[in-house]
């Protein structure tokens, strides 16, 4: 029973600045449409699981990836401000849909100068989809190394 009363964490996905969600300069974001969250201002071109779980999508242009957990939270990793844009041109999958992966692993390389050359934002959004599944969240925001410093926590609803 007490395994219920937990706390999960999401570490951030990229060394950089770990900031609130609602500084996104794209509205569906920021405005949390699209669930819960935090954004990173990325420092690094190397980005990482922000939890244990599954990878049950990867945009075609591999900006965005979809993370389901064991405990059932969706998790969406958005590189980039409208960055779909660029249909793949700068962004390196280092994964593959249905690969269980672990907090930390490698899940993408994104080439930050191209995207920002292009006139894209290269701010990163973690968000859970599905934020009815969860309570009690706890944000811890500055400067963080990718897949290792815990960026948000919560309570999985009972």
């Amino acid at each position: 029973m007490g395994f219920f009363n937990k706390y999960r964490k999401l570490v951030s996905v990229v060394d950089g600045e770990c900031k609130p969600l609602s500084q996104m300069s794209d509205e569906v974001f920021s405005s949390e449409m699209l669930g819960k969250g935090f954004m990173v201002c990325p420092k690094s071109n190397y980005f990482y699981a922000p939890c244990d779980g599954k990878i049950e999508n990867i945009a075609e242009s591999k900006h965005a990836y979809s993370i389901l957990t064991e405990d059932g939270i969706d998790i969406l990793i958005h590189i980039g401000v409208d960055t779909v844009s660029l249909k793949g041109d700068g962004f390196d999958s280092q994964v593959v849909e249905g690969q269980n992966i672990k907090s930390g692993d490698l899940i993408a390389i994104a080439d930050l100068d191209l995207i920002k050359k292009n006139g894209f934002e290269t701010d990163c959004a973690v968000i859970i989809t599905n934020p009815e599944k969860i309570t009690k969240l706890d944000f811890s925001y500055g400067t963080v190394l990718g897949g290792k410093d815990i960026c948000m926590s919560f309570k999985i609803s009972s």
